[in-house]
């Protein structure tokens, strides 16, 4: 799901911000070993910001460390999954063994034996539980709106049980990526909300090292089970204060490992040094891992009439959006189904191929809009008396997102759409848009979506109300409200199948419910923005060695520094 910060997201010029089997396990992170590491400090940077302030809380969207996608390098998950390849075993961390009861509700992890928190005291089951239970107490707290169990218990030091009051098989990708807390420093904060954790207690290869507003360090944690297997000393995250000034560091490779869209990557970066790669050598350059939406807020008219949605979804131009705003590194989608493509072509219902013309459809935004009853009055669409008048909403710093927005206005006016672009500025923007989001306080907005292993995680994300909230109240997902019984049914459904064959029912009326209803409308095929520096480090992942998304991403950012090894050794 989103929290990746839910993926990486597509800026131009910009850094990301920032997701079922019955039973798995694979090999640990890394290979054990004695040898010091050897590296010089790795530098990282995942988005503009600055001042950073000194809140490492891994549960706070405001937070430093949550903002770097730093945290899972100090608060670990039980497991880490590689949504570029689906089928394979998730990477144990603190968990060695999961399964699920047969009825899908009860979820049984076995914790790793011999672990640490950084200031010495010992890890547990007991740990896992109280983090549940304590995200259940909090929900503010649970940023990827994680299915939460109805009791979490730890009947011995190394099992924890998961209790929920429906299957959630379906969701173990969220579950077990979620950051696990000390019972022993956590238990006496008295609010977990607002507490910055400004000298965070982990299980993790890092402990916060020096930080100050302009950045800060990381270093190797000694009592980390594994670091003898960590070959990077030492890992750095400075502060910038506008996009702008990440290109150039980013292509001289004082950054080691970037997530910033870069147009004209063969020139602008691949040619700057025979150390700077990407994904693949050519275009697109990056992989994909989600796809990129315009969120429509459903309670707000006229976009909470289907029709209207629908419409406005065809009447956007995709290319120019892929090509002018992203500068041909993300593909325009094809299907209205929403689904990531090629990678979910095995769920993708026959009738839902190829039905979103790139260009888009004028004839058939007109022939949508004349059934719904709205008519063309001084060249733009109107019913009763109303004009179809929304507007967009992205922050200004993120300037291919905000540069889209201002595409869409353009091609939607044209077809009779009054159409605005809201631009948050200033560096708070994201922030802004972010709360604004949550509330439900827009009309549109263009944003990524979900990752996950299946069409499931997004159409969870987009879809289900039971982790949204009415306007003015905190939406951990569904921001566009959008509330129908057949959705929450076939996320249900999905969630409780024991069957391919009832997977694959319950992903289709998922897949055909995005398409008529439309609660957001599909536009691109979101890049994992990844740029790396093999300078100094080798071992990073690529389309030939796909063992992770590449993203500097949460929770990928945990294994990939794990396999990195310095260029001498």
């Amino acid at each position: 799901m989103n929290y990746k910060l839910a993926g990486s997201v597509a800026v131009a010029v910009t850094l990301a911000l920032g997701i079922a089997a019955c039973s798995s396990s694979s090999s640990s992170p890394g290979t054990k070993g004695s040898a010091a590491p050897t590296g010089k400090p790795l530098t990282i940077v995942t988005t503009e910001l600055s001042p950073m302030t000194d809140n490492f809380n891994p549960f706070a969207s405001t937070g430093t460390g949550y903002l770097t996608h730093a945290v899972d390098l100090y608060d670990m998950p039980l497991f880490v999954f590689n949504t570029q390849n689906p089928a394979q075993k998730p990477v144990p961390e603190l968990g060695t063994s999961y399964s699920w009861s047969s009825d899908g509700r009860t979820l049984t992890v076995t914790t790793r034996t011999g672990v640490k928190w950084s200031d010495g005291k010992p890890f547990s089951a007991a740990d896992v539980a109280f983090t549940f239970n304590l995200l259940k107490k909090y929900p503010a707290l649970n940023l990827p709106a994680t299915p939460l169990p109805t009791s979490a218990a730890a009947p011995s030091a190394n099992t924890v049980v998961l209790t929920f009051a429906q299957p959630e098989v379906a969701n173990d990708y969220l579950i077990l990526q979620t950051q696990i807390v000390p019972q022993h420093i956590w238990a006496s904060v008295s609010n977990p909300v607002t507490f910055t954790d400004p000298n965070p207690v982990g299980t993790g290869p890092y402990v916060l090292g020096k930080f100050s507003p302009q950045g800060y360090t990381m270093t190797l944690n000694p009592d980390y089970y594994a670091k003898g297997s960590v070959r990077v000393p030492e890992v750095d995250f400075p502060a910038y204060t506008s996009n702008a000034n990440l290109l150039i560091p980013v292509a001289q490779g004082t950054i080691d490992w970037g997530g910033i869209s870069i147009p004209g990557v063969e020139q602008n970066y691949l040619s700057k040094s025979t150390n700077n790669v990407t994904w693949t050598a050519s275009a697109p350059y990056f992989t994909d891992n989600n796809v990129v939406g315009l969120w429509f807020n459903t309670t707000k008219a006229p976009l909470n009439d289907p029709k209207v949605r629908q419409a406005i979804s065809y009447g956007i131009n995709r290319e120019q959006l892929s090509v002018d705003g992203e500068s041909s590194n993300e593909p325009p989608e094809s299907t209205s189904s929403g689904m990531l493509l090629p990678a979910d072509q095995s769920f993708l219902p026959a009738n839902l191929a190829n039905d979103l013309p790139p260009t888009g459809d004028p004839a058939k935004v007109a022939s949508i809009l004349h059934g719904d009853g709205y008519a063309k009055v001084g060249g733009f669409w109107e019913k009763n008396g109303q004009k179809i008048t929304f507007s967009v909403m992205d922050p200004v710093s993120y300037s291919d997102y905000y540069l889209d927005s201002q595409l869409i206005a353009k091609q939607l006016s044209k077809l009779g759409f009054n159409v605005s672009v809201e631009g948050e500025p200033g560096p708070n923007g994201p922030n802004v848009w972010t709360a604004n989001l949550n509330d439900g306080n827009f009309t549109a907005a263009i944003h990524w979506g979900a990752q996950g292993l299946t069409p499931y995680a997004y159409y969870d994300n987009w879809m289900d109300y039971r982790l949204s909230a009415p306007d003015g109240k905190t939406a951990n997902a569904d921001y566009g409200r959008f509330n129908d019984p057949a959705a929450q049914a076939a996320l249900n459904e999905y969630a409780g199948a024991t069957s391919a064959a009832a997977e694959n029912a319950a992903i289709t009326k998922l897949a055909n419910i995005m398409s008529t209803q439309v609660p957001v409308a599909p536009l691109l095929l979101g890049a994992s923005w990844a740029e790396f520096s093999t300078r100094d480090y080798t071992g990073w992942p690529s389309s030939s060695n796909a063992y992770m998304d590449p993203g500097p991403n949460i929770p990928e950012i945990l294994y990939t520094v794990q396999q990195l090894k310095p260029v001498s050794s």
